[in-house]
């Protein structure tokens, strides 16, 4: 097996746990009445923790389908997609098929490396924005995702070099 193989499933491994860790923990806060709140109906306040799956989910839970859309496509079919591209894509000797669309494929996909990952800072920007002081912070499952992101990142360049 290629180092390209193995940097692959490492990418896989890390997309799957990045997935469903704890990715966005979401501190709500009422600005100058936050005391009032927090007497009146205390559960309001309490921090939620998410992972991406989760995110998808409540979005898609609200109502907020085609946000829910957008980042399951960025975030889920997209990375998978990519990954199962780059794994049909590379021959025995670790470097990409170069005839063919499958190269063609896997070539365009790299270009979307960072897609992601821009998503999802767009969602953390997006609740860092909210009124009343109210905070997000990223968890240890953002990075492991980023991880994943910057391996299939990569995997194109990597197997170019051992392009005879």
């Amino acid at each position: 097996m290629s180092r390209n193989h193995l940097l692959i499933l490492l990418s896989s491994a890390l997309l799957g746990v990045g997935l469903v860790a704890p990715t966005l923990t979401i501190r709500p806060q009422a600005g100058e009445f936050s005391w009032l709140v927090e007497i009146l109906a205390p559960e309001e306040l309490v921090p939620s923790t998410y992972s991406i799956v989760g995110v998808i989910r409540e979005l898609y839970h609200i109502g907020d389908v085609f946000l829910a859309g957008v980042l399951g496509l960025f975030s889920i079919v997209f990375p998978v997609f990519k990954l199962c591209l780059y794994w049909l894509g590379i021959d025995r000797s670790g470097s990409l098929v170069s005839s063919g669309s499958l190269y063609e494929w896997t070539t365009r996909a790299s270009k979307f490396s960072m897609a992601e990952v821009f998503v999802l800072a767009l969602v953390i920007l997006s609740v860092k924005a909210l009124p009343g002081g109210s905070s997000a912070t990223m968890e240890w499952g953002a990075y492991v995702f980023v991880g994943s992101a910057l391996g299939a990142m990569l995997v194109p360049t990597l197997a170019k070099k051992n392009e005879p």
